[in-house]
């Protein structure tokens, strides 16, 4: 499934929020647009789950991960000195998933189990939500949206659920995404609520980046643009590199790391075009933040924020034995590695 960049910023011009379906079809014809201006946060920081200004983390639970079954939430430590955050998180971390996903009926922490969780504003409201992707298992390719409820937990998942329907997300040849992460309204079309991206594909048609277009609605995500971009290698082996991103005071940003060779890198000023032929590009300033980064580490959690709050995006990795780091990045340049220093690992829970 594919979507226009074009109609959709036509419909942002025109329709309401309650969007009727029907104005989804059928799409004019791709024309070339110019390069559009993204929306940039300005009121309640990134990842911040009680609004309190500091980035708190975020992890799944479950099998193979060191944690609980559930939804863990880290509220961020202010350092007393400098009254920003300091990478380290309040612990033992609560589990915020108890009552499950509110679909299953099952009121289980174990619902979660195998799903990736990123936060965001997606109901439209200025505190940050809850979205859970099941990239693989009976539920490979759906997910859904639980409010926030503004003090680093969820609301009650009955009523305040929102799904996301796998038909939405497939690629051109039916292909799920493997990963999603906020893209925000990188395409410069703010529609109250943030699109996605993500990685998809075969091995018989290779894979690449995916932009998920969000129309009006809590997990009402249409179509995907395919990005021609390359990986920040310069190859087409989306496969085996993995994202996490972030929006600061100066734009979108997305971390991207390959964990076969260690390479990690960072794209600053992201910002989606229309290629006017049914494809898309990320524009955007590349930096090498690290090499042999984690190699050959299997990271159960990778979350991208300005910690500590000096306009550099950093990292939060939590492991597979339940322990978390975080990794403050620093010194960016176009000649060479940033500097990143590693706060001690730390049991979550």
């Amino acid at each position: 499934m594919t979507n226009s960049f074009s109609s959709r910023r036509m419909l942002a011009w025109t329709a309401p929020v309650a969007l009727a379906l029907t104005a989804l079809a059928p799409a004019l014809p791709a024309q070339a647009a110019p390069k559009p201006t993204p929306t940039v946060t300005t009121g309640p920081v990134d990842k911040d789950l009680n609004g309190d200004g500091v980035p708190d983390l975020v992890a799944v639970g479950g099998p193979g991960t060191g944690l609980g079954s559930g939804v863990w939430s880290g509220l961020g430590v202010k350092s007393r000195k400098t009254g920003v955050g300091t990478g380290q998180v309040q612990t033992p971390a609560s589990n915020v998933g108890l009552r499950g996903n509110g679909v299953t009926g099952n009121d289980s922490p174990a619902d979660f189990d195998g799903a990736q969780v990123i936060t965001g504003r997606f109901t439209g409201v200025d505190h940050q939500d809850f979205l859970y992707y099941y990239p693989t298992g009976t539920s490979a390719g759906n997910g859904g949206v639980i409010r926030g409820a503004g003090d680093g937990t969820m609301a009650n998942p009955y009523g305040n659920q929102f799904s996301i329907f796998s038909d939405n997300l497939i690629d051109a040849n039916g292909n799920s995404p493997l990963q999603l992460v906020n893209a925000f309204q990188a395409d410069g079309v703010d529609t109250g609520i943030p699109d996605l991206l993500g990685i998809a594909g075969d091995a018989t048609n290779g894979y690449r980046l995916g932009y998920h277009p969000n129309y009006f609605a809590p997990g009402l995500y249409y179509g995907v643009t395919g990005l021609t971009n390359p990986t920040p290698t310069g190859g087409t082996d989306w496969q085996n590199w993995s994202l996490a991103s972030t929006e600061t005071a100066s734009g979108i940003a997305l971390f991207l790391r390959n964990a076969g060779t260690g390479d990690l890198y960072l794209w600053t000023g992201v910002t989606m075009v229309d290629n006017g032929d049914g494809t898309g590009t990320l524009t955007h300033t590349q930096y090498q933040v690290a090499a042999s980064w984690n190699t050959g580490v299997t990271i159960s959690t990778l979350q991208a924020a300005d910690i500590d709050a000096d306009g550099t995006p950093d990292l939060w990795t939590v492991l597979p034995d339940g322990t978390y780091r975080a990794y403050l990045i620093s010194g960016l340049s176009n000649s060479g590695t940033a500097t990143v220093t590693a706060t001690r690992a730390r049991p979550l829970a």
